[in-house]
């Protein structure tokens, strides 16, 4: 069964559900006032606050809605379905259309004499539930149809893109099918082989245009305006560049800092700090200024242990036991004997009798 069918007795069941909604509506308008008994209970439309009319209005625009946008959905799966399949055969909305106008109208006809002489809808609790029953089956095709068309529209679109694929490698490659490649057919032939006239790839060639247009714009560029660093220049800055970020990081890691990996350092931070250091350990024995004490001058050309800066790191933080001279490296993190080992090394030079006589090897 093709979809124009299954949309045809879809109408056909939903028309009959309203006919039969409107006769009950009909018998309620009809039916004799005297001698009834009274309800139970007040009507649906009593205890939602509202009148009959009102109800009876809001319940019949409702499932008109439902039935208008159901309509839609059937129409949009059969035109998606035809687009599939390739269908020819007609199409039998309107004819549903005009049937159901027709049993709606009918109905009313029938209905509008009895309801002559008042001014309100009777609207009992059956019609309601009626109308609700009517509404949950509008939505059930509602669903039913959204879900054909979902899947419908997926298969369709991955189609497209796999059109799309194809042509996209049609012309990227500009090839010839086999059953065409008569049409660039040589006439060289070299013992049976034969040579086919096929064109350089378009994504090939393209390819070679623009290098041959960014040979020009990074000559101009780097040559010529002089806007970015040739090669040697972008050397240079990037090892600055890593310099500045291996101090950093030596800085936040002071532990890494050993006697092989020390570094001389003249920058006033690290001066400063060599100073704070010396003289708040080092002026007991050394004197103000590294003049010398019961320590060695360490402001002249003599050293004991040696006078670059990996010496004098291991002295500070060794120690010489043997002259007194204490190892600082459980009380000085390694960052602070590197800034007073360079803090040491930059001392003017005080001479004697101000300064203690030389001692040790002159460097």
């Amino acid at each position: 069964m093709n979809i124009s069918e299954k949309s045809k007795k879809t109408y056909l069941f939903l028309g009959l559900l309203f006919s039969t909604t409107l006769i009950m509506a009909q018998d309620v308008v009809t039916a004799p006032a005297a001698g009834s008994v009274a309800p139970a209970s007040a009507p649906i439309y009593e205890q939602l606050g509202v009148s009959s009319t009102t109800l009876f209005t809001v319940m019949t625009i409702f499932t008109f809605l439902l039935l208008a946008f159901m309509m839609s959905m059937a129409n949009s799966t059969k035109n998606i379905l035809k687009y599939k399949q390739d269908l020819t055969k007609k199409n039998h909305t309107p004819k549903a259309l005009l049937a159901l106008i027709g049993l709606f109208v009918s109905s009313q006809a029938m209905a509008a004499p009895a309801a002559q002489g008042t001014s309100l809808i009777p609207f009992s609790d059956t019609v309601f539930w009626t109308y609700i029953v009517v509404d949950i089956v509008l939505i059930m095709f509602i669903i039913y149809f959204a879900g054909i068309v979902k899947g419908s529209i997926s298969d369709v679109i991955v189609l497209r893109k796999m059109f799309r694929w194809k042509k996209l490698g049609k012309t990227l490659t500009n090839y010839v099918p086999i059953e065409e490649e008569a049409s660039i057919l040589l006439d060289h032939d070299y013992d049976g082989i034969k040579e086919l006239d096929n064109q350089l790839p378009p994504w090939w060639k393209y390819g070679f245009y623009i290098t041959i247009v960014w040979a020009f714009v990074y000559f101009f560029y780097y040559q010529v305006l002089e806007i970015g660093p040739l090669q040697q220049a972008e050397y240079e800055l990037e090892m600055e560049e890593g310099e500045r970020q291996m101090a950093e990081y030596k800085s936040l890691h002071p532990e890494m800092i050993t006697a092989e990996t020390a570094e001389l350092l003249t920058d006033a931070a690290t001066l400063s700090a060599g100073r704070e250091v010396f003289e708040t350990y080092c002026v007991s024995c050394h004197m103000e200024k590294g003049m010398g004490g019961v320590g060695p001058n360490l402001t002249d050309a003599f050293w004991m242990y040696g006078g670059d800066i990996t010496s004098v790191f291991t002295t500070i933080s060794e120690g010489k036991p043997q002259n007194g001279m204490a190892a600082w490296k459980n009380l000085l993190a390694a960052d602070k004997i590197q800034a007073v080992s360079s803090y040491v090394l930059q001392l003017d030079y005080i001479a004697p009798p101000t300064g203690k006589e030389p001692q040790g090897v002159e460097e």
